[in-house]
Order: C-alpha cells, then structure tokens, then sequence
C-alpha cells in the first residue's frame, strides 16, 4: 500500500513539475509584446491578416496593439487568472483587412481567462468558444543593407530603441504624437515605451539624441514619465490621451486618427511645364501617397535626421517644411513648394 501511494505522489509531482503554465502570472502577461499566431472565433478559426496582430499589455494596465491595418490602445484588468480587455481609441486607417480588424477588437474584449504555456499566451472567453494564441514578437527579417551601428536595417525603417533594446519601426511600437501647434506637421513625435514601462523614449524629428524618462508614481494616482531634478520634458497621460509637455507648457499631444492632404506645385526647372502633385501622408502607416497626372506611387517613409523622406525603388519624395522634390521613375526631379 505504501509502495503504491509513494509512485501516486511521484507521478503526481512528475505531472506538475512537466507542467510551463504560469497561469495568473502578470509578470509574465507585461514581459513580451505578443503577435497573433491564431484567432478562433464563433465562426471558427481566421485566416489571419498580412501584416500580423500585435498586442503589448504594461505593467499600469494600459494596453496597446495593431490590428491588421490600425493601431489601437485602451486598458485592462487581471485577477487571477480572469482577464478584461477594453480596447478604447484607434487610428483611423482605410485598408483591405478591415472585418478582420473589427472581428480581432470584437474578440479581443470577449476574452476572460489567459494562460502562458510553452512561451505561448493564450485567452480565453467564458464559453471556452473563442480563442486567441500569441507569442513574443520577433523582428521581422530585414530586408536590404542599410544598417546602422547596431545593425537595425533603417532601408526597411527600423530604428534602435535603447528603451525596447531592439530595433524597431516606430509607427508600430510607438504612440504618435504631433506638435500642438502644427496638428497636420508631417513628421511626427514618437513615445515608445520599454516593455515593462518603466521607462519612456522619445523620438523627436531634427533631434539627434532621444531622451530616455523614468516612470514615476503621481501622489493623486497614476504614473508620469520623466527626469528627476530636469523639467525637460515630462510625459503623462490627460483625459486618456498621451501628452508631452515642458514647464507646464503642452508640447505634443497624441493624434491616432491624423490623415495629411497636401497639394504641391512646382517643375523640373528646364521647362516652363507646370506640374501639380497631391500627396496624402498617412503618419500612422509611415506611408505617403502620390499622385501626379494619372499615376499614383505608394512610398514607404525612411527616417531622416532633417526633413521627411518616402522612397520606394527609383522613386523618392523629400523635403522640408513646404518645399519638397520628387523623383520620377524616368530620373525627372521636380522641385515642389506646397500650395496655399
């Protein structure tokens, strides 16, 4: 009888020990920004989008993500392991996975219970009939040679966060902010936050050095970002909504749903030929637009250290400020200012 209850309490123990899960750990849940590797819902399992979904979970409850084609953010609440998602504000991005994106934000605020197993997380909604399974967020295989000095390929628009201690493409780690006093500026500011958020990096256009801010706990409640004895700059969420400020004066505030319509005018200085070109920014998507007569060019933003640059192939649309050049397919350069 011994003998037989002594294997019992080892095979018991063998099962236990076997078992990854750390069901209920919150430390585990706010360690990793999770991809989407498979989404079951009431209709059954999804095909999943191209460009994959994420979602980052902060250690003060705020959560953040990408959709297929937007970027979301909100808060949420564990218990155990009980969880609540409640996606709040999105960008406001026009693309083709649009019903999976609303399907993924459905599914998402459906979820009750969360496990972590294998590297793997996993929710659950009450009925046990809708699932969604990530896993830490690799980067994605660059693709090019431009590589700065920590190897971040800046061709493909990856940058090196000292926060993040990776490279990343700031429209899909960061929060976009714009300037108070220019809401439709072209180059945005970016707050990217490191992955328990202890700390805040930002990512000022002409900056050359991104300040790094400490997370501090507000005597009132909540959390603001910034350097001890140094009015700098100070980060802080008001009303929901990210805010950069100096000295009590707002410098940046959070704008998710900005899209920027700006018509040029201008020629290729060895012609009298004018030229008009319509060009929509899409901050959210690192993406400019361009039309010119009947063509239409979709060209990638890269990083510059001065002014704004789109590149796709020959293709190129650079400036600053109000002026900007385009370069056509056929070597033609046209020299832009923007019209009033």
């Amino acid at each position: 009888m011994k003998k037989t209850t002594i294997l019992m309490m080892i095979a018991v123990t063998l099962g236990f020990s076997g078992c990854k899960s750390n069901s209920g750990d919150k430390a585990q849940l706010t360690a990793n920004e999770w991809q989407l590797k498979e989404m079951t819902t009431t209709k059954g399992k999804t095909t999943l989008p191209q460009r994959v979904p994420t979602l980052m979970l902060t250690d003060t409850n705020t959560m953040y993500g990408f959709s297929g084609c937007n970027r979301f953010f909100g808060k949420y609440s564990t218990e155990g392991n009980t969880i609540k998602l409640e996606p709040g504000g999105s960008t406001m991005m026009a693309c083709p996975d649009l019903q999976f994106e609303g399907e993924y934000i459905q599914t998402l605020a459906a979820m009750n219970s969360y496990s972590i197993e294998n590297k793997e997380l996993k929710l659950t909604d009450k009925d046990r009939k809708q699932t969604l399974i990530f896993v830490p967020k690799t980067e994605e295989k660059a693709i090019g040679v431009a590589k700065d000095a920590h190897g971040c390929n800046s061709a493909a628009g990856y940058t090196w966060s000292e926060a993040r201690k990776e490279c990343i493409r700031l429209f899909e780690s960061g929060v976009r902010m714009n300037p108070t006093n220019d809401p439709q500026a072209t180059l945005s500011t970016f707050i990217v936050f490191s992955t328990d958020s202890t700390l805040a990096e930002l990512f000022i256009p002409d900056m050359e050095n991104h300040p790094l801010l400490n997370r501090r706990e507000l005597p009132k409640g909540g959390y603001a970002w910034n350097v001890e004895d140094d009015d700098t700059y100070n980060v802080r969420q008001v009303n929901g909504q990210w805010i950069i400020e100096q000295r009590g004066e707002t410098l940046y505030t959070e704008t998710p749903e900005s899209v920027i319509n700006v018509v040029y005018q201008g020629g290729d200085g060895k012609t009298k030929m004018l030229y008009q070109v319509e060009v929509t920014f899409y901050p959210a998507e690192e993406l400019a637009v361009v039309k010119l007569d009947d063509q239409t060019y979709e060209l990638p933003q890269q990083r510059m250290a001065s002014g704004f640059m789109y590149k796709k192939d020959q293709i190129s649309l650079m400036g600053k400020g109000k002026e900007a050049e385009l370069t056509l397919p056929d070597g033609k350069v046209l020299k832009l200012h923007e019209k009033k």
